[in-house]
């Protein structure tokens, strides 16, 4: 493992199915524009249903949820059906979901959510497990291509509902960001995307004592990476609008943009070869980011919270998720669907206690001590992680 995240995109780094890797590379896009979706549309959601934050907090809870279950279902699906109908039906599950969106009632809206959780369960490591196999050797730039896709629909999503906010057009947004996943849908059930069986890896396996404390650890820490993760980026439009701010629907915007800068700038960065440094580096960034949060007053001030936090996660998904390849070897499919499945927890559990913490406390700013003190704690998880491989 050279690198934690390396973004050069080359054609060697690519895999060699020119139409499939692209279409799949398009249709990661779009699953970034949706995965992000609640924060930005968040503030919208209160506003027509009338909701607490407690309840809001749901909608989360609700995509994450779902998010779950698809995951679980990929056991069953791509042995069976293969990639291309896992793929298939996690958009138009996608697309269903973003239409039901305009229901009138709010359970209504969080069936539709569950819908596209759902789709997103199956969507997003359906399309990752593709590309590392296709990718083979060159796997791991290519998975940072894809997940730099991914970065530009997360990027793209706040602008966008900020500009059909403005012109009254949710519902059309809505329906727009449907439709392209139903077109994601149909181009990939007309494409092959078989694949040669592989060859077996050689194993750096750990001895059963050392991998279940391994193991643990590597759960948490993609469990409060993620509920971290969008507990600042889901929160943050809502809190810029309570203070007034014009811009509130962007401020999602600026912490995905730095996520994305931030691991473009991972091949060049000086502490790439020393992973547990880099770690630990991002969340001290995440931590002092979250916490400054609370306090600001101003929507700069919400700005370069969401940034700095932005900037310092960039890198610790891709070091976590290429430390449970070297860590766990030819058991890596089967212990990654159970991180994959406790990150969609993270998700589903802590935006929720962000709000159930806002309602009973009055006041949102308490709500987001969560991602603070969920970085402080992976600071201790991080010490768990044997040192020949994060040094």
């Amino acid at each position: 493992m050279d690198e934690a995240a390396p973004l050069r995109i080359s054609s060697g780094a690519l895999p060699k199915r020119t139409a499939p890797t692209a279409a799949i590379f398009g249709a990661f896009i779009v699953a970034g524009v949706v995965t992000t979706l609640l924060g930005p549309m968040l503030p919208v959601l209160i506003s027509r249903w009338s909701l607490t934050d407690e309840r809001a907090g749901l909608f989360f809870t609700l995509q994450f949820t779902s998010n779950i279950a698809g995951v679980l279902s990929l056991s069953a699906l791509i042995p069976r059906w293969g990639y291309k109908t896992t793929l298939v039906l996690g958009f138009v599950a996608i697309a269903l979901g973003l239409a039901g969106l305009n229901a009138a009632s709010q359970v209504g809206g969080l069936g539709a959510t569950a819908a596209y959780g759902y789709g997103l369960g199956l969507v997003l490591p359906s399309a990752n497990l593709w590309v590392a196999e296709a990718a083979e050797s060159r796997r791991v730039a290519a998975l940072s291509i894809l997940n730099f896709m991914w970065g530009i629909g997360a990027i793209a999503c706040a602008p966008l509902v900020l500009l059909a906010q403005e012109h009254s057009a949710i519902s059309w947004f809505l329906y727009g960001v449907a439709g392209a996943a139903a077109a994601a849908a149909l181009i990939l059930s007309m494409l092959n995307l078989r694949l040669p069986q592989r060859r077996p890896e050689t194993a750096q396996a750990l001895n059963p004592s050392a991998g279940r404390i391994v193991a643990i650890a590597l759960g948490a820490l993609f469990f409060l990476y993620v509920g971290a993760e969008n507990s600042v980026a889901g929160w943050a439009a809502a809190l810029a609008k309570r203070m007034g701010m014009n811009l509130w629907a962007l401020a999602p915007m600026f912490f995905w943009g730095a996520l994305l800068a931030g691991r473009a700038f991972v091949p060049v960065n000086p502490l790439r070869k020393r992973e547990r440094v880099l770690v630990m580096t991002g969340l001290i960034m995440g931590l002092l980011g979250s916490a400054i949060l609370t306090v600001t007053t101003t929507f700069w001030g919400v700005v370069a919270c969401v940034a700095m936090t932005g900037l310092g996660f960039a890198a610790i998904y891709p070091v976590l998720v290429a430390w449970l390849t070297l860590l766990f070897a030819e058991r890596a499919p089967k212990i990654g669907s159970a991180m994959f499945i406790l990150a969609a927890m993270g998700g589903a559990t802590m935006p929720w206690l962000v709000g159930f913490l806002s309602t009973h406390g009055n006041n949102l700013r308490a709500g987001l001590l969560v991602p603070v003190a969920a970085c402080a704690v992976m600071l201790v998880f991080l010490l768990w992680i044997p040192r020949r491989v994060a040094s």
